[in-house]
């Protein structure tokens, strides 16, 4: 039986799609529309200005009894009192993280062997992408099918991730998936709108 699913709707972080606002207010608008976890991904900041953006992050959060996993950082965790990280193939393995991290782990997963290899040493994963994003304009998409045939079979919550808009929520609703993790469609569209709408759709009862 998998287990059941931290959160339902995460935006990540990119304060290089911001523009004209500060990253936080974007966060906090889509936070007040309906987004329950965020994930602090801003690899190209240095650890000291990682802990003060986590830190506010971390206020704004709690501000909405949400949940903060950060990217890689465990120092940077632990410092912030975020509820999670999120690791991926380039960070240390999940059960070393295990040995010094007591919260939530992520992992970031591109293919059904990584999540067969690891189920019993995480809480949940993000497989991507699921769709085209421009992001990732390499990388095959694993399209909806494949996914909901993974995601059944795996015994821990698995996100989608990639080129998902609200279009593609409502496909996501339709196939029976009430969750997702989300980057750019945050940053071009009003993050409060967005959010709700994106609620609105999984909640709704079909």
């Amino acid at each position: 039986m998998i287990e059941s699913y931290p959160f339902k709707l995460a935006l990540i972080t990119n304060r290089h799609l911001v523009k004209n606002v500060p990253l936080i207010k974007l966060v906090e608008g889509a936070l007040k529309g309906g987004v329950d976890a965020v994930i602090l991904r801003e690899p190209d900041l240095s650890p000291k200005a990682l802990v003060v953006v986590s830190r506010e992050f971390r206020k704004v959060t709690r501000d909405y009894n949400a949940k903060l996993i950060v990217k890689d950082r465990i120092d940077v965790a632990l410092i912030s009192e975020a509820d999670g990280v999120q690791l991926g193939a380039d960070s240390i393995t999940p059960s070393y993280a295990r040995k010094i991290w007591s919260g939530l782990i992520g992992y970031s997963a591109h293919s059904e062997r990584e999540i067969r290899e690891l189920e019993n040493h995480v809480d949940y994963f993000i497989l991507s992408p699921l769709f085209y994003t421009r992001s990732k304009p390499f990388s095959k998409p694993i399209g909806l099918e494949k996914f909901v045939e993974i995601a059944s079979k795996a015994k821990k919550p698995i996100y989608p991730l990639g080129g998902i808009d609200l279009d593609k929520v409502v496909k996501l609703k339709e196939a029976g998936i009430n969750v997702a993790v989300i980057m750019s469609a945050f940053y071009r569209d009003d993050p409060f709108v967005m959010a709700s709408k994106i609620r609105s759709v999984f909640e709704e009862v079909s």
